[in-house]
């Protein structure tokens, strides 16, 4: 069965965005965590997200693809990104936008328990929160790499305020990444 990752980046009080949809507090270009995040790509070949987050993350990464500025590893992502297959949940999208991304209109939990039944690489989603949240609460989630950055933003959007279900975790690994923190966990049971 494949493993369905959760990875996101948080500031040390947990929020993924701050005050405002405020992301100043995010170091953006740290070469070591893109070293890490590509890491664990590799292991992927199928990337989840939910409709609220969809029409940002494909025109940024879309964007990066074309701009002859664009910094070297956002370049690099946004490549892999093209040839990756995105599948976004959504009720209302009815066009992806990106070629190598498919809509699915059905119900998020069924799909992605068929998703993880098929054969292949692992599955990851980046969210957004209520989306994951979704899958949270599912007990769909198996593993979950979180990038804690160092600020306190004291508000804001956070993944997991609205989970309903505890979940037991146990400690994998943790990675000194420059100033960042990269912490994996595996899901030992839910409560859903």
């Amino acid at each position: 069965m494949r493993k369905l990752i959760l990875s996101v980046s948080v500031s040390l009080d947990g929020y993924v965005e701050g005050p405002n949809g405020d992301m100043s507090w995010m170091q953006v270009d740290n070469s070591n965590e893109w070293d890490d995040l590509f890491e664990s790509l590799y292991q992927v070949d199928l990337y989840i997200l939910g409709a609220g987050m969809w029409p940002e993350y494909r025109n940024h990464w879309k964007k990066q693809l074309a701009d002859p500025n664009a910094p070297a590893n956002e370049v690099k992502y946004a490549k892999l990104a093209d040839k990756t297959q995105h599948i976004v949940f959504s009720k209302s999208l009815k066009n992806s936008g990106w070629d190598n991304t498919i809509i699915n209109n059905g119900d998020a939990i069924e799909e992605v328990k068929k998703l993880k039944e098929q054969p292949g690489k692992d599955i990851m989603t980046f969210g957004g929160a209520a989306f994951a949240t979704s899958l949270l609460d599912a007990g769909l989630v198996d593993e979950y790499r979180l990038v804690i950055h160092p600020a306190i933003v004291a508000g804001g959007k956070s993944s997991f305020h609205r989970v309903k279900n505890s979940h037991k975790l146990k400690l994998v690994s943790v990675k000194q990444i420059g100033e960042l923190v990269a912490l994996t966990y595996k899901q030992l049971n839910t409560n859903a």
